[in-house]
């Protein structure tokens, strides 16, 4: 069976979930004999395709000019339609540009869905990004792909709500996590501190977040908040932290997976805040590295967590200061919810989710 990824998500990505899914299921597929798995990317400054399962090239990393983008699509989409061209099995184009529609014709395609963020928060979050023809894309691609992959329960759900398609045609294939916890050898210059990871923009949740537990942090002096990753502090963000009087408390760092999987391992807790996920692999980071996890009861999140994390409601300000304050003094509830984590990490692998895949393409032929 000849397998073809496109090269969406590595000219929109440099790093984050969606392309590392893509590789590791790359990785794994790769793995089986009876597989012939081609990725059409060519010119990406994606983390991952520097690895060698990618015949592709960086273009101008860390530069940026007009039309760099465009020049990015335009070379990617000719090199995807030229694979296609050669003849395949089942295509699956990595994001939701319909641009392939004319070149594989009526042969089989699979999507996958990863969250309907813009669809449920593009009234209430201004800054999600969403084009006037977003809708419409992701409306042909569920009607016209052979297979739907969800990446939860909770995304599947979304799917049959709001586009109506039929449930009998959306598998659920969960993800997994990549940080491997014995890389941790990393020195972490911080103490006492809660773990936040990625971005703190709109639905995440962040400022709401932070404004609850502020009363704790101004309580405890030496407690610290640690965001890995997701940018440094922009003005707005350092001028509500002096307003709050905790700005020595907050501390910004950039990541890879060595620091990442560090951070994990010496935080008193990592917490996930966020209204919306359509998985949330940051909580299986923290559970690989034995990190106690406190999170959102909302969409996805207590599919991945199930009973090995402690929730909260990301809308009541009360409830997060509560149950932060309970992790944060009971730390035997903080060694029970590691020991419990580490276990749950056990259910999800990228093995098991090529298994899955490969299920679902067969089933697309």
């Amino acid at each position: 069976m000849k397998i073809v990824y496109d090269h969406q998500i590595y000219i929109w990505q440099e790093y984050g979930g969606i392309s590392r899914y893509f590789y590791e299921l790359s990785k794994a597929l790769l793995k089986d004999p009876t597989l012939d798995v081609k990725n059409t990317v060519r010119l990406s400054n994606n983390e991952y395709t520097s690895d060698r399962l990618y015949n592709t090239h960086s273009f101008f990393t860390n530069q940026s000019f007009p039309g760099k983008f465009r020049i990015l699509r335009i070379v990617n989409e000719w090199s995807s339609k030229k694979e296609l061209n050669k003849g395949f099995d089942i295509f699956h184009p990595t994001y939701y540009d319909t641009y392939f529609f004319s070149t594989i014709k009526n042969k089989p395609f699979v999507i996958t869905f990863y969250d309907l963020i813009h669809e449920r928060f593009s009234n209430k979050f201004k800054n999600l990004g969403v084009d006037k023809d977003l809708f419409t894309r992701r409306k042909l691609l569920l009607e016209k792909a052979t297979r739907v992959i969800a990446i939860s329960q909770s995304t599947k759900n979304d799917i049959v709500d709001i586009y109506k398609i039929p449930e009998a045609k959306i598998d659920v294939v969960y993800l997994a996590n990549s940080i491997d916890s014995k890389d941790s050898s990393t020195a972490i210059p911080y103490k006492n501190y809660i773990l936040y990871v990625g971005r703190r923009n709109a639905y995440k949740n962040f400022t709401p977040f932070i404004k609850a537990i502020t009363p704790l942090l101004i309580k405890e002096k030496d407690l610290k908040v640690v965001c890995a990753g997701g940018g440094r502090f922009d003005s707005t963000e350092q001028n509500l932290f002096t307003e709050l009087k905790i700005s020595d408390q907050m501390i910004q760092t950039g990541i890879n997976d060595q620091l990442l999987a560090a951070l994990y391992k010496s935080a008193l807790f990592f917490v996930f805040p966020s209204n919306y996920e359509g998985f949330g692999i940051p909580v299986l980071e923290a559970f690989s590295c034995s990190c106690p996890a406190l999170i959102s009861d909302v969409s996805s999140l207590p599919e991945v967590g199930g009973n090995a994390a402690l929730y909260f409601d990301p809308n009541d300000k009360s409830d997060i200061l509560d149950k932060v304050s309970i992790l944060l003094y009971d730390s035997d509830l903080r060694k029970k919810l590691a020991i419990a984590g580490l276990e749950r990490e056990k259910l999800f692998s990228w093995s098991q989710t090529a298994i899955r895949h490969k299920e679902i393409y067969n089933l697309s032929l």
